[in-house]
């Protein structure tokens, strides 16, 4: 093993200058490229992983909005639903045939109430509004004399006339 590194040492290596020096600039032009390169992709690396991390918070809040919509969402719609439910039954208990019998009675009552109505106005179509108001003036007046009335001397009238009346009442035999 000695042997093949002092070969080694004993051989000299040619300077990139002596051979071809077009070649020698290639390399060094490609490997500035290879770094420049690098460079970029590092660059796009740091823009995916922030575009990534942004992606990352927007799903976290989304779902976060979708979890607490759902946890307050459901218990309403599930009670919504229940209340639904309930309404239904009662609507199926509803008997519609009694329903429309009571409406079909109460249609023939008011029917037959349109009749008196519409008698009861012939009949005060028939009246003579004349000799109606006439018997109202005459009961204005007896209730106007009636008013005037001196009801002491009505009082002393009957008693006197009682008082005249109760011997004659025992003259017939009367108690």
């Amino acid at each position: 093993m000695e042997d093949a590194l002092e070969k080694l040492a004993l051989e000299t290596v040619a300077s990139p200058d002596e051979g071809h020096p077009n070649e020698s600039y290639d390399v060094i032009d490609y490997v500035r490229e290879l770094f420049l390169n690098s460079e970029e992709q590092k660059k796009l690396e740091q823009k995916k992983i922030r575009l990534m991390r942004i992606c990352v918070a927007l799903l976290s809040a989304v779902s976060f909005v979708v979890i607490v919509s759902a946890a307050i969402l459901v218990p309403t719609l599930l009670t919504t639903a229940s209340e639904a439910n309930k309404a239904l039954v009662m609507i199926q208990q509803i008997d519609l045939k009694s329903i429309t019998t009571d409406f079909d009675e109460l249609t023939v009552k008011a029917a037959d109430s349109f009749e008196s109505v519409g008698e009861a106005v012939k009949v005060l179509n028939a009246l003579d509004m004349e000799s109606l108001n006439a018997t109202i003036a005459e009961l204005k007046t007896g209730v106007e004399s009636f008013s005037k009335l001196d009801i002491e001397t009505l009082n002393e009238a009957i008693a006197n006339l009682n008082a005249t009346v109760e011997p004659l009442a025992r003259l017939f035999g009367k108690k």
